[in-house]
């Protein structure tokens, strides 16, 4: 029996995981994707600044749904917190196999000229504060994201040539792709 399998599609504000997904939606269509961009939509639809809040605690609660029943999902997320790390350990428990999609750049400058031109398209914002600090803490975090992780798939996204395979990372082998970016030196 294949395990239940937590795949996690993360990355800074303005890294490019929805747009990612969005264009390999074929890949995510067997599971449900959690994005708590889109959730926190449906549920504050006024666009109020109260939706991500929102949106990201009923992601947690639907994932610890698919947890509990040993499902298959994917959830998209900054990994600029510690929730995320958390959950990777309880679906650990579970027995879920772990998948990371990591996507990353060169510098934090990147995502907020991305997250403007979203906002002139008329995306949602976020401040850039939030930008700045969850740039550094998902870099932080990406190492100990990684070891938890049954295999790491990294890419890229610094250019407007698109992703860049850079790395794929697994249980008996990893194989990086040159050159390899200075954002994932610390990646084991």
């Amino acid at each position: 029996m294949t395990p239940a399998k937590l795949t996690l599609i993360a990355g800074a504000n303005g890294s490019g995981k929805t747009t990612l997904t969005r264009w390999n939606a074929e890949l995510f269509k067997e599971i449900p994707l959690l994005d708590p961009d889109s959730i926190g939509k449906a549920l504050q639809p006024t666009a109020s600044t109260a939706f991500p809040i929102a949106g990201a605690r009923q992601v947690l609660r639907s994932a610890n749904d698919h947890l509990r029943r040993a499902e298959s999902f994917a959830v998209e997320t900054t990994l600029s917190g510690k929730n995320y790390l958390r959950m990777m350990l309880d679906a650990r428990r579970c027995g879920f196999e772990i998948v990371l999609v990591y996507i990353g750049t060169d510098n934090v400058e990147i995502n907020l000229g991305r997250i403007r031109d979203r906002v002139l398209a008329g995306g949602h914002d976020v401040p850039e504060a939030d930008v700045r600090r969850r740039y550094e803490r998902s870099l932080a975090n990406l190492p100990i994201a990684v070891k938890r992780a049954d295999h790491t798939i990294l890419f890229d996204n610094s250019t407007e040539e698109g992703y860049r395979l850079i790395a794929i990372l697994g249980p008996t082998e990893n194989q990086w792709l040159k050159p390899r970016p200075a954002w994932a030196s610390s990646v084991p």
